[in-house]
């Protein structure tokens, strides 16, 4: 009875250094992978966010070339608005008609297209800061590395137990 008692608590102290162990090993491996990776992740989020813009703008000059192509279609088949157009290129007035004068930003100028919009830009990640930090700063990530290797061997040599045969 004395005996089962002993290699029971031998066993619920035994899982302690065990899990000491692949802790120490798994936070070695992230300190280790993180100075490796975090150039590539910059990279990454930069062409992400310029991808992301460029799908923006790609989307406006899209909208700007169906509105273009609206407006070729109606000068080549509406008479009435090339007419339109004609006279407002040239400035000609029907004596039966009254102008009322408005600002210049709510004239209808045909000869000047409208600008194209740009969308604004994506900004880059949370965490984007946190990557350049660590990719442009050497001595943190060597002594990430550093802590990285003293936490392996501990894991090896200080949570090591004997087991007893």
């Amino acid at each position: 009875m004395k005996v089962a008692f002993e290699q029971r608590t031998n066993m619920e102290q035994s899982w302690v250094p065990s899990m000491a162990f692949w802790l120490c090993l798994f936070v070695a491996a992230a300190l280790f992978a993180i100075p490796f990776l975090a150039p590539k992740l910059l990279v990454h989020a930069r062409l992400s966010s310029r991808h992301d813009d460029n799908q923006a703008q790609l989307i406006t000059l899209s909208e700007h070339c169906e509105h273009l192509k609206i407006v070729q279609d109606a000068l080549q088949s509406d008479p009435g608005f090339q007419a339109e157009l004609a006279r407002i290129e040239f400035d000609a007035v029907n004596p039966a008609e009254q102008r009322i004068p408005v600002g210049n930003g709510l004239t209808l100028n045909a000869i000047a297209a409208a600008p194209i919009p740009t969308p604004p830009g994506n900004t880059l990640a949370w965490y984007t800061p946190l990557l350049e930090f660590l990719t442009n700063n050497q001595s943190y990530t060597h002594c990430m590395l550093a802590f990285a290797a003293v936490l392996v061997m501990y894991g090896f040599v200080g949570l090591h137990r004997p087991v007893a045969s």
